[in-house]
């Protein structure tokens, strides 16, 4: 995968937020208000393809992984609820 070439637009059926691809197979979840959620991003598993979501955190400065998901929207889920 190219790390410049733009991530492909999800469908996902979370209420409340957008998401927004990036380069390098990632997307910005962001609240309806702009706050930014998270990222995701699509990884390789045994079990084939898989949704990372990484929620970003001010007090860290970074990003803490929440786990690896079947689907874009059960991962968007996990940012917005989680």
């Amino acid at each position: 995968m190219n790390l410049l070439t733009p991530a492909a637009p999800l469908d996902v059926s979370t209420p409340g937020v957008s998401v927004v691809a990036l380069a390098g197979g990632r997307w910005r979840v962001t609240s309806r208000q702009g706050a930014m959620l998270g990222h995701l991003e699509v990884v390789d598993t045994e079990a084939g393809q898989a949704f990372r979501a990484m929620r970003f955190s001010v007090r860290e400065r970074g990003f803490r992984m929440l786990g690896e998901f079947r689907t874009a929207t059960a991962a968007t889920d996990a940012l917005r609820f989680g």
